[in-house]
């Protein structure tokens, strides 16, 4: 455990000790801002990169897979470096740099010793400001997402995820195939994959949280240096409209010769700014959160009833639209107890709200487990883009705790009313179910 990741577990052990990293906001003289947590006890520098609503729900109709095949592209070569000579530098200098998308957001990384972390800066402003693009590339990487699309549409685990897409958000952009078709990734060409670099990947639209070894010096300087060449604006092809999950019980059987049925259930959620997301946070911790065993779920279906090895329940905030969902696998013939245990605990619940030992344990375990995941200089810089994103605030984590500590009884109890209606669940499911509920 480094001295950072320490600190942040001293002050995460009980609510009254205050948080002791204090997270800054640079602003370089060119005016491009981030934010800072300094840690100069080990030689290492994670940098985290935002580009806000250009995530594959941004992708043109039939091209569809562009945000993710750019992503690939950035790294097949940069500037006078053509993919081999690219990736040698990085490996050269030990740099660790990986671009991804998911629906709203794009994301660029890197991380490196300090000792590299101008290289480790340029290298990655050359592959965000000028990718080579070269068509040898392009062919690879497009054969390369062609195949890894072939092999997932053959998975169970990927047809539930996209059936149940399609049946939440139908033709909204949210139900595109983040990973697009054959015919989409075809369709792609050198033009599309330009014009996404220039129009999506901006200085208009970029969030940057940095950690590590670096002063607020070095780091005004190097954002001059290098993301000033950035696009100036956000010109994107495609805005999206909020949206909202169907409010109608909907079922869906997808039938697979597997021995067991792959279970995905839910219905709308919170946006991440709602004032009553930490009571629907809360909340999901009782139900289901984290696949706990312990979880109302996971001792009504697993633990009394053995139907299934675990059951997971989670809250899915996005830019224009939150849903809650849950998934379990159980044995074909099985299927339709299990959903008449899910339907009851969700109704009990709805009903009577949590105990106070429930109340007390979810509690517990969302404050005691919160440093788990802030174990790296790129979690906790992972961590800080979302603070930003959702505008928490940079004294975000001084109150964190304290916030989730407040939740009421009868807030999870109202929140609990809300979002969980057995009568009005959506349900996809991918196996040969038997639906006799006996």
């Amino acid at each position: 455990m480094n001295r950072l990741v320490a600190v942040f577990f001293l002050c995460f052990a009980t609510p009254s000790l205050s948080y002791a990293t204090q997270v800054q906001e640079v602003v370089s003289p060119g005016g491009l801002k981030a934010w800072l947590v300094e840690e100069h006890s080990l030689p290492l520098v994670a940098v985290k990169m935002l580009f806000k609503e250009s995530g594959s729900a941004y992708d043109p109709a039939g091209k569809e897979g562009l945000s993710g095949m750019t992503a690939a592209m950035l790294l097949e070569g940069a500037g006078d470096m053509d993919s081999q000579a690219f990736n040698e530098e990085l490996d050269n200098n030990a740099i660790r740099l990986d671009f991804a998308d998911d629906e709203d957001l794009f994301r660029a990384s890197v991380e490196s010793l300090s000792e590299h972390k101008d290289k480790a800066f340029a290298l990655m402003a050359t592959a965000l400001t000028k990718p080579r693009l070269d068509d040898s590339a392009t062919q690879r990487v497009r054969a390369q997402t062609l195949s890894i699309l072939k092999e997932q549409e053959q998975q169970p685990k990927y047809i539930l995820q996209r059936q149940w897409e399609q049946l939440a958000y139908g033709s909204h952009p949210y139900g595109k195939p983040t990973l697009g078709t054959k015919d989409s990734i075809n369709a792609i060409g050198k033009d599309d994959l330009k014009n996404f670099v220039h129009h999506y990947l901006s200085r208009e639209n970029v969030l940057i949280s940095v950690v590590g070894d670096i002063t607020p010096g070095e780091l005004g300087r190097l954002l001059d240096a290098n993301f000033l060449a950035l696009s100036e604006h956000y010109n994107p092809d495609v805005t999206v409209s909020e949206v909202k999950l169907p409010e109608k019980e909907k079922q869906l059987v997808i039938e697979s010769p597997i021995p067991q049925t792959m279970v995905l259930f839910g219905g709308n959620g919170l946006k991440r700014d709602d004032p009553d997301y930490y009571a629907a946070y809360v909340m999901n911790q009782v139900l289901g959160g984290g696949g706990a065993l312990t979880s109302m779920l996971g001792i009504e279906i697993r633990e009394k009833r053995g139907l299934a090895y675990g059951v997971h329940t989670e809250l899915e905030p996005m830019a224009h639209g939150a849903e809650w969902r849950g998934s379990f696998a159980t044995r074909n013939e099985k299927v339709g107890a299990a959903l008449q245990v899910l339907r009851q605990t969700l109704k009990d619940f709805s009903e009577h709200g949590p105990t106070d030992k429930e109340l007390a344990d979810a509690k517990r375990h969302l404050v005691g487990s919160f440093v788990l995941g802030l174990d790296s200089n790129s979690d906790i810089a992972n961590f800080l883009g979302n603070m930003q994103i959702n505008h928490l605030g940079r004294d975000y984590l001084d109150k964190r705790n304290a916030i989730m500590l407040a939740v009421r009884k009868d807030e999870v109890k109202a929140m609990a009313k809300k979002l969980l209606d057995p009568e009005n669940l959506l349900v996809v499911m991918v196996g040969k179910p038997n639906l006799d509920s006996k």
